[in-house]
């Protein structure tokens, strides 16, 4: 093989869309990196990517066959322009990434080496203190310097292309939040990475003219797919940051028309809520950035439920309804709410998403509901959309799936005569059996979070030998607020739900840990305030 076949692309959906956004446009920005405080073109992201690519093949000794053969690369880089061409390299040498927390501890990142067994670790400078301790743990794997990329100019021709191979191949490994259970390597295919972004820009409406401002992580298929890959296919550009800060995007929204798109978690939007009220509402700045963000064409909330009195104050400040979808690893994204904000249900994630098929089954029987007759049930999907394995876990793989092949997501679900869905939280630990009655503890903290001296809370149920299981509520109050107590909080909850959904149990603490996608473990919420009933 010369060296111009290990430079080459091969024409992968995602490559061959980049080659075509150089045609219509070859000085199209691809990526914004704020951290470099460049720009970087969809020329300058192939021609990168290829001499990485090579870079890879020629470390582990792969000249003859010019593929990594589905071989892991796992790597450590921070959000940014180095991120997307270690990606597109990987792919392009037909690797499966790995992409690892930049947030994470050793312990936690030799979880991901030892459980993803890779060929090799590609390290960027930011991290080179992680270095010896991950080299003594792991002596046998070699680890890759990267060299950051500048903004350098580039030769005019394009890297040449080849055949691409099967979009079956394995392409992509994101460990699951591990909320549940440890972390699983969720096996996704190119075919399934290309399905999942595809269905998005049609439901989504991603055009070239979008600018999306990314400030998720990117070891999650919210950031990966959702916000980098179907942006990058659509050919938008994607302005990247290393890590979200209220004041940057309220900057940013500022400028109206500088972006289009935003996507978060309900945590970020609460934290932007919060700047708002203390750094730009009645100031000089309040006009210009309600004009900025209400200019915004998509505005998209996931990852968690989104609490209503978050949903309520954005939609004040901006003028923007949050758009709600439904999602997990296995899956990408399953459910979504429309673009018509008129026709957005509140409460709902919306409905299928194009090319997916999602039912609700009985989870004592395993019958399936009628669509729309409003029983709650476990929510299944099958599509292009669902991942391939759990990584070298064939039983948990098999565990998953129905007899007839779709994937039980293990989350519970109404829907409504229209067809929308209205999640209730995961079976394992939201929803609560107690009295005999079935509780949402996802709506008990919507409730909840109602109330003005509550900034965060988590609901959990706590083993009971009289009720089978007590609700109970840890919560966060808000700075300033009189000290609550769990008997006036009782009353006033009562005036807003049934009786036997108000927490009996009250726990007040300073912080509620959430991971990198603001969700809560809340199995460790309870070994650790209630180690008794774990």
């Amino acid at each position: 093989m010369t060296k111009a076949d290990l430079a080459s692309l091969p024409l992968l959906p995602l490559f061959s869309a980049a080659r075509k956004h150089v045609s219509n446009d070859p000085k199209k920005v691809a990526v914004v990196d704020q951290t470099k405080k460049q720009v970087f073109t969809y020329r300058q992201l192939l021609q990168d990517a290829s001499v990485l690519k090579k870079t890879l093949l020629e470390d582990l000794k792969l000249e003859l066959t010019g593929d990594l053969d589905e071989r892991r690369i796992a790597f450590l880089v921070p959000a940014g322009y180095d991120y997307v061409v270690s990606q597109w390299a990987i792919w392009a040498a037909g690797g499966v990434c790995v992409p690892m927390c930049t947030t994470h501890p050793v312990k936690e990142l030799s979880y991901t080496i030892s459980d993803s067994d890779p060929s090799l670790i590609i390290l960027h400078p930011a991290f080179e203190h992680l270095k010896p301790s991950l080299q003594e743990a792991y002596p046998s794997i070699p680890f890759l310097q990267l060299v950051p990329h500048t903004g350098r100019e580039m030769m005019d021709s394009l890297p040449p292309f080849n055949e691409p191979f099967p979009l079956s191949r394995r392409a992509l490994m994101i460990y699951t939040s591990g909320t549940t259970s440890n972390p699983k390597g969720c096996i996704t295919t190119h075919k399934n990475v290309t399905f999942q972004s595809e269905c998005l820009i049609d439901a989504w409406k991603y055009t070239s003219s979008d600018h999306l401002i990314h400030v998720l992580p990117l070891h999650h298929v919210h950031g990966i797919i959702n916000g980098l890959t179907a942006t990058l296919i659509s050919g938008a550009t994607v302005e990247m940051y290393t890590k979200f800060d209220p004041a940057v995007v309220w900057d940013r929204w500022a400028i109206k028309g500088s972006s289009t798109m935003f996507m978060a978690v309900p945590t970020v939007y609460s934290r932007l809520a919060d700047y708002f009220n203390d750094h730009v509402r009645s100031t000089e700045r309040e006009d210009t950035a309600r004009a900025g963000a209400r200019a915004l064409r998509l505005v998209v909330s996931g990852s968690a439920a989104l609490p209503t009195p978050i949903k309520t104050k954005f939609a004040e400040m901006t003028g923007q309804t949050l758009l709600e979808r439904y999602g997990m690893t296995e899956i990408g994204m399953g459910i979504s709410c429309g673009l018509e904000v008129e026709k957005r249900i509140d409460g709902s994630v919306g409905w299928p998403l194009p090319g997916v098929q999602v039912r609700l089954t009985n989870k004592d029987t395993g019958d399936i509901i009628p669509p729309g007759d409003g029983q709650e049930g476990m929510i299944e999907v099958t599509g292009d959309n669902v991942f391939l394995e759990y990584w070298r876990k064939p039983d948990a793989t098999r565990k998953e799936f129905t007899a007839d092949g779709w994937f039980k997501t293990g989350d519970v679900a109404k829907q409504d005569e229209s067809g929308a869905y209205f999640i209730q939280g995961r079976a394992s630990v939201d929803i609560i059996k107690s009295g005999g009655y079935k509780i949402s503890a996802l709506e008990v903290e919507r409730k909840m979070l109602a109330l003005e001296d509550i900034q965060e809370v988590a609901v959990v149920g706590l083993a009971d030998e009289e009720w089978g299981q007590r609700v109970a509520a840890v919560v966060k109050q808000r700075s300033g607020t009189p000290p609550l107590e769990l008997t006036s909080l009782r009353t006033r909850l009562k005036e807003e739900m049934a009786t036997y959904k108000v927490p009996t149990v009250l726990k007040i603490v300073e912080n509620i840990e959430r991971n990198a996608m603001g969700k809560v473990n809340k199995k460790l919420i309870i070994q650790k305030y209630w180690p008794e009933k774990a």
